[in-house]
């Protein structure tokens, strides 16, 4: 396992994927490394939306595209298009072409901002975790409304996404640790992680072990939580192994059959090895100004898998 290329942008990076020889990132106007989080920045900031052209000499910039708000979601559609998903709740939802020409473009009434996304080309629809911890899905053509589900508590944003595409089940994981499992039926089960955590003085005042990090392996599923666990269930969800990380957990991607990758809240990204539970160090990014500099996504690409790190940073695995 190697670091392949470290690409440094001038500004925040949330997301990132490869289609062809395009690269496409996004992100926002803010410049992590020199202006220090506050509420008006993560209000006003502008998403970005980055595009290079892989050549044999490294990348070069093709164009970049504005949004309203930060980009946290990138997926790839039939016929050369992308969904890119914002949030904030105008201009939320957008379906661009690869040159990134903004085809259409829809608020987000009822989710009020987009975090993590799915597409199912079984039902060409677009799945979505939301600020308003509502499961949307909407059409991946039109960006019409199809289904919509209130998982988590109105004002509890539900975060981490994955689908079973066998079986179409989803796994969305919320900010108050809880994993929800949907089937097509709309039948749902839950895992509340804080039944792990009785006494425990975090959760008296208010906080709970945000379940950041989701990702199915074989018949396992693994999760990450912000006070640093990572779980690994069966299908029935009992536990099979707990495993303490010292810091926040902020995503989870599978490498191979036995191995994920692990980033954390502090830019350190690790690899486990599910068979023998060896973990090791790959890459680390200190924050340059903020106090965490978080993995918040990793995307699967052919020959391995895109890390970003949020000051500005996107690493390719393999």
């Amino acid at each position: 396992m190697k670091i392949k290329y470290n690409l440094k942008l001038p500004t925040s990076v949330y997301v990132a994927i490869e289609i062809g020889k395009r690269l496409y990132v996004g992100g926002s106007d803010w410049n992590r490394r020199k202006a220090r989080y506050t509420k008006d920045i993560a209000r006003k900031a502008k998403g970005i939306l980055h595009i290079f052209k892989k050549s044999k000499a490294g990348f070069v910039k093709e164009k970049k595209v504005f949004f309203p708000s930060m980009i946290y979601s990138i997926l790839q559609l039939p016929n050369k298009k992308l969904f890119v998903g914002c949030k904030s709740g105008k201009g939320t939802l957008n379906i661009v072409d690869t040159d990134g020409k903004i085809i259409k473009q829809k608020d987000d009434k009822i989710g009020k901002g987009v975090y993590s996304g799915v597409f199912n080309p079984k039902r060409n629809e677009i799945i979505l975790t939301t600020r308003s911890g509502k499961l949307e899905i909407i059409d991946a053509r039109t960006l019409k409304l199809k289904a919509k589900l209130q998982l988590s508590k109105p004002k509890t944003r539900l975060w981490s996404l994955k689908l079973d595409m066998k079986k179409q089940i989803l796994y969305a994981g919320d900010y108050n640790g809880v994993l929800y499992i949907v089937d097509r039926k709309k039948h749902i089960k839950k895992f509340d992680l804080k039944k792990l955590y009785k006494g425990d003085a975090r959760l008296k005042k208010g906080f709970g072990p945000s379940l950041w990090g989701l990702e199915l392996v074989d018949n396992k599923i693994v999760l990450g939580t912000r006070w640093g666990d990572l779980l690994i269930l069966n299908k029935n969800l009992e536990i099979q192994k707990q495993l303490k990380f010292k810091e926040d957990i902020t995503s989870l991607k599978k490498f191979s059959k036995q191995t994920i990758l692990i980033g954390t809240r502090y830019g350190k990204l690790y690899s486990l090895d599910l068979k023998h539970y060896k973990q090791a160090k790959i890459k680390e990014i200190k924050p340059a100004l903020q106090k965490e500099n978080a993995i918040w996504d990793m995307t699967a690409v052919k020959d391995g898998v895109l890390v970003c790190f949020a000051d500005g940073n996107v690493c390719k695995v393999s």
